[in-house]
C-alpha cells in the first residue's frame, strides 16, 4: 500500500480535508496488513522511545516543578514520575539561589469607589469603552497606574463569559473618584510590555511515528512581527508558519495582544493549548529555565494538557502536550506535543471506542530570537 500523508495541525496550519484523512486511516489501518487491534498503553509507549519522555527541548525544570511526562492515554494532569518535562530548551535545576527563583512579594493595595457611580473603562483614558458601571464603595484590587498615574488598572469586573459572582476581567479606573490604600504606592507604573516593533521567531520540528507517514521529519519556522501599532490597547501581531519544501501549508495568524497585561484579546477562541502563544504576564510560578542563546530565561512550565477535534469518519484527533511561557511577559518559550488518532465505530462486527492503533506525530516548539524583554535569569 501507499504511504499515507498525515495531517500536519501545528498552530496556524489548517488540517488537510477531515474526510480524506479518514478514508486514508480507515484503509491503512483496518484493511491493511498493519495493526488491526487498538494498542494497550504499554504497546505505545514501547513504539514511541524517546519522543515522548521529557520536556521540551531547552527546558530546564527546577527541583519541586516537574512536568508530567506525555504519555498516550494518560490524563491530563498524571502526577510525574520523572524529573525532567518535555518541552524544548528545558533542564532540572535548584529553586533555591539566584535570584530570579526567588519568591515576589506581593503587593495588597486596594481602590475603593467613593463617587455615586462611577464609569469603569478598557484603558486608561475616556477615549477607551465602558466595560462596568461601579458603585459607591465598590472595592478592587488596585494592579498598578497608567503612565501618567491619572488612572488605575485594577481587578476584577465580569467579562462578557464570566460569572457576575466570578469576575476575572481587568479594567482602568480614574484616580479622581476612587479612595486609595497605602499599599498602592508600592505598585508604580503598568507600562506595555511588548515594543510596537516586537519580532519573535521559534523552530519547528516534527516527527512522524509511523511507517505509512511520507515525510517521517520535518521543520518549520515561525515568526512574529507587528502588523498594527496604531491602537493604544491592542497591538496586532501576524504569526506566520513557514514549512520546508513539501511539508505542510504555510499560513499567518492574526493576534490581538493587551499592550499591558499581555493577554489576548479572544483567549482560547479555538479551544485548542498549542494556539496560545501568549497568555498573559506573569502566567504562573517560576518552575522552569528555558536555554536562549547564552541565557537562561525564568520560565513557567504549565500542567500537560489534552484537546481533541472531531475529525469525519469516526476518527478524533487527540493532542497531549506541554507548554511553556516567559515567566514576565507570558510569551511562549516552549512547547511539546503529541497528536494521535482515534478510531469510534464498528468495522467487521467490532466495536471500537476511540481505539487507538499506534500511529502519532510528535511536535516541538522553541523560541530561537526576540526582542521582547523577557525574564533573563542573572548570574549567580
Amino acid at each position: 500500500m501507499q504511504p499515507l500523508t498525515y495531517n500536519r495541525y501545528i498552530p496556524g496550519v489548517r488540517p488537510r480535508s477531515a474526510l480524506t484523512i479518514s478514508i486514508l486511516l480507515f484503509v491503512g489501518l483496518l484493511f491493511s496488513g498493519c495493526a488491526a487491534d487498538p494498542m494497550t498503553v504499554n504497546e505505545v509507549l514501547q513504539a514511541m522511545p524517546g519522543l515522548i519522555q521529557g520536556p521540551p527541548t531547552g527546558i530546564q525544570m527546577l527541583e519541586g516543578g516537574e512536568v508530567a511526562a506525555l504519555a498516550p492515554d494518560a490524563p491530563a494532569k498524571t502526577p510525574p514520575d520523572s524529573k525532567s518535562p518535555d518541552a524544548p530548551g528545558v533542564t532540572a535545576v535548584e529553586l533555591t539561589g539566584g535570584p530570579s527563583v526567588q519568591a515576589t512579594q506581593t503587593v495588597s493595595a486596594t481602590v475603593t469607589v467613593k463617587n455615586r457611580s462611577v464609569n469603569v473603562r478598557s484603558g486608561p483614558g475616556l477615549d477607551f469603552s465602558v466595560v462596568f458601571g461601579a458603585r459607591q464603595g465598590d472595592t478592587f484590587q488596585a494592579l498598578g497606574t497608567s503612565d501618567d498615574e491619572a488612572w488605575w488598572q485594577i481587578c476584577c469586573v465580569p467579562g462578557p463569559s464570566d460569572e457576575k459572582e466570578n469576575p476575572t476581567q481587568k479594567a482602568w479606573i480614574s484616580n479622581r473618584v476612587v479612595t486609595v490604600s497605602g499599599e498602592a504606592a508600592d505598585l508604580g507604573v503598568l507600562r506595555p510590555l511588548f515594543p510596537d516593533d516586537l519580532n519573535a521567531a521559534w523552530d519547528v520540528s516534527y516527527q512522524c511515528g509511523s511507517e505509512r507517514c511520507v515525510v517521517t521529519e520535518c521543520s518549520a519556522a515561525v515568526t512574529a512581527t507587528v502588523r498594527n501599532a496604531a491602537d493604544p490597547r491592542w497591538l496586532e501581531i501576524d504569526r506566520t508558519v513557514t514549512w520546508d519544501a513539501g511539508c505542510g501549508e504555510d499560513s499567518t495568524w492574526l493576534h490581538q495582544i493587551d499592550r499591558t497585561d499581555g493577554l489576548e484579546r479572544y483567549p482560547d477562541s479555538t479551544g485548542l493549548f498549542f494556539f496560545n502563544y501568549w497568555v498573559g504576564a506573569k502566567p504562573g510560578p517560576i518552575n522552569s529555565h528555558y536555554t536562549l542563546g547564552e541565557t537562561d530565561v525564568a520560565s513557567w512550565c504549565g500542567d500537560p494538557q489534552s484537546a481533541e477535534v472531531e475529525e469525519e469518519g469516526g476518527w478524533t484527533s487527540a493532542y497531549d502536550g506541554v507548554t511553556c511561557y516567559d515567566a514576565r511577559t507570558g510569551t511562549l518559550v516552549a512547547m511539546k506535543y503529541t497528536k494521535r488518532w482515534l478510531f469510534t465505530g464498528e468495522f467487521e462486527g467490532e466495536k471500537y471506542d476511540k481505539a487507538y492503533f499506534g500511529d502519532f506525530e510528535v511536535y516541538e516548539v522553541a523560541l530561537q530570537e526576540t526582542n521582547i524583554a523577557l525574564d533573563i535569569v542573572e548570574g549567580e
